[in-house]
């Protein structure tokens, strides 16, 4: 009994040492995984909140009855290979749903309203510069981070913006961190439980070597342990085996964690770059590096290159003033592009997050609308030059004499003809350039069609006695839409009994290259002199001699070349001054 007690009083305070070294693991395990799980959420918070101030500056301002703000949810949203779909939807001052990227157009009605009083990231919105929450979407059913942004601080009327992720990306960060701290914690609670029960110098020896191996099972490698004729020691062999076999699974499943991490935010279709608290770029997504180029900046470096310059200042300012936006542009590849930029420091680790949207289309859509508007008031002034005059001097007293009445009144509806004719080309422009045209695949005979075309010209062809000679193979077929194909020959040879002269010809053959068709229209009109021949396609222009000799919209030959895009195909010009042109369009046989 005596030889006992030393040993059990031995046993007894390593036991109740152990015990706290345990409790001491658990409290610091669990206050940091919290802690790098808020953190990861509120850096991902952040996240959306830039994501949700980029979205609004591409969404047209309320109120606005004309357009589908539920197409712009769905063209902004994002979905990734991992299924990680972030949700957008718009909301109008009343609490409406007027836009929601996971819900059909056709059941926003459905959709209840969505109040400060049932949602909570929208009372934190109207209160705070964003409002946050998360819970399970009533209407997908997924656990969802929600972040809701006013679209106009200063009117409740522009209604507010709010997106969200599935919750999993979160949980994903947080279970990089628990497991190993759980593994850990059996690990040291198994040998301390062997360690309690014999303290003997033999024992020590052989939970050296336990320990040793334990500490390879922990970097991955194999474990392979001798065996004990003590069965205590036996039973924790294999405790120890089975604990290497989880943990080894689990390193396996961090990893695969990881990379779904990393998928969801190269899914995003916006670039995304996180600097340090030292200006160096510690992350960034494939987006980010596609739209600033390659070898433009690297990982755990600053921004040094010249074109990216600007970058370094704008993190300055958003360093003194928690933001801060940039409109900037880059060539990559030759290719110009406009960005919109926009970055944010964040509170909890005083790290910035650089959010890139690429806007280039839109600021091409911009400058093509604001051209437009330019040529259309260009155009339309002469006409409408034409009528005022007119109406002003049928006024004046013109109207009480025959002759003159007529003449003006016939020239105020030749204007009146031309600017209907332009609006109607235009209007016809625009559905195709904005894909709104649905083509049909039809099965067409090249000569039947142009035949059928010749013949509804001939009422303006025998006024200048001109001859089309249709000589197209009539054996040919195409794969195309009818009016569209009707559509361009009515277009291309209309043009070419406008500017052909009396008593020619025009004439319509045809030649196969590999699987296309091309057809010439050759004609024996005034030509077009070199230096305008490549700007012939363009809206509304049209040649000096073209404006002497007829009337015209100067939108035709724009339309037809639009048109011959629609069905793969392309167009060119050949011609001489006073001898005529050739107009060459070229159409897959097979499309």
């Amino acid at each position: 009994m005596a030889n006992l007690m030393p040993r059990l009083r031995v046993s007894r305070i390593f036991l109740l040492s152990l015990i706290f070294i345990f409790f001491i693991l658990i409290v610091v395990s669990t206050i940091f995984s919290t802690f790098i799980y808020n953190n990861s959420r509120d850096q991902l918070t952040e996240l959306l909140f830039l994501q949700a101030k980029s979205i609004n500056k591409l969404i047209p301002n309320l109120p606005s009855n004309d357009i589908n703000f539920d197409d712009f949810a769905d063209m902004l949203a994002v979905s990734g290979s991992n299924n990680e779909t972030m949700r957008i939807t718009i909301i109008d001052h009343e609490w409406n749903v007027i836009g929601d990227s996971q819900v059909d157009t056709t059941e926003l009605f459905n959709v209840e309203k969505h109040s400060p009083l049932n949602r909570p990231e929208i009372k934190g919105a109207l209160e705070n510069i964003y409002g946050t929450d998360t819970r399970t979407s009533d209407t997908t059913g997924e656990d969802l981070i929600y972040v809701a942004i006013m679209r106009n601080k200063n009117d409740i009327n522009s209604g507010l913006i709010r997106v969200a992720l599935p919750f999993n990306v979160f949980t994903s960060v947080f279970n990089f961190f628990i497991y190993p701290f759980f593994i850990i914690f059996i690990l040291v609670l198994a040998s301390s439980t062997f360690l309690s029960l014999n303290v003997e110098n033999n024992l020590r020896v052989q939970l050296s070597k336990l320990l040793k191996n334990t500490q390879r099972a922990l970097k991955g490698k194999s474990l392979k342990l001798s065996k004990s004729e003590d069965t205590q020691m036996e039973s924790l062999s294999k405790a120890v085996e089975e604990i290497s076999e989880r943990l080894n699974l689990e390193i396996n499943q961090v990893n695969d964690q990881r990379v779904q991490f990393g998928n969801v935010l190269d899914s995003i279709n916006q670039g995304v770059i996180i600097f340090g608290k030292n200006m160096k770029v510690r992350f960034a997504n494939d987006i980010a590096f596609e739209l600033f180029g390659k070898h433009q900046f690297f990982l755990n470096e600053k921004i040094s290159s010249k074109k990216l310059l600007p970058i370094n200042k704008m993190l300055k300012n958003a360093k003194k003033n928690n933001s801060a936006e940039l409109d900037f542009s880059i060539k990559v590849s030759g290719i110009k592009k406009f960005l919109l930029l926009s970055a944010t420091q964040m509170n909890t680790t005083d790290e910035f997050i650089l959010v890139i949207n690429d806007i280039t289309s839109i600021k091409e859509l911009e400058e093509r609308r604001k051209n437009l508007v330019t040529d259309i008031s260009h155009e339309i002034k002469t006409p409408i030059s034409v009528i005022k005059a007119g109406s002003e001097t049928l006024q004046d007293g013109a109207i009480n004499d025959p002759k003159i009445a007529s003449k003006f009144l016939d020239s105020m509806i030749s204007n009146s003809e031309r600017m209907s004719e332009m609006l109607d080309d235009l209007l016809e422009l625009e559905k195709i350039e904005f894909g709104q045209l649905t083509l049909k695949n039809e099965k067409l005979n090249v000569f039947d069609q142009l035949n059928l075309v010749v013949n509804s010209l001939n009422s303006i062809s025998t006024q200048k006695n001109l001859i089309i000679k249709n000589d197209i193979n009539q054996k040919v077929k195409i794969y195309c839409d009818k009016q569209v194909f009707i559509g361009i020959f009515v277009n291309l040879l209309e043009n070419a009994i406008k500017y052909s002269k009396f008593e020619g010809e025009i004439n319509l053959t045809n030649e196969i290259n590999l699987n296309t068709i091309i057809i010439r229209i050759q004609d024996n009109g005034y030509g077009i002199e070199k230096s305008n021949i490549k700007r012939i396609f363009d809206r509304f222009f049209r040649t000096g001699r073209a404006r002497a000799h007829t009337k015209g919209t100067g939108l035709g030959l724009s339309l037809v070349k639009q048109l011959i895009k629609t069905v793969g195909g392309d167009i060119r010009v050949e011609s001489k001054i006073n001898e005529g042109s050739s107009f060459f369009v070229s159409i897959p046989l097979k499309s």
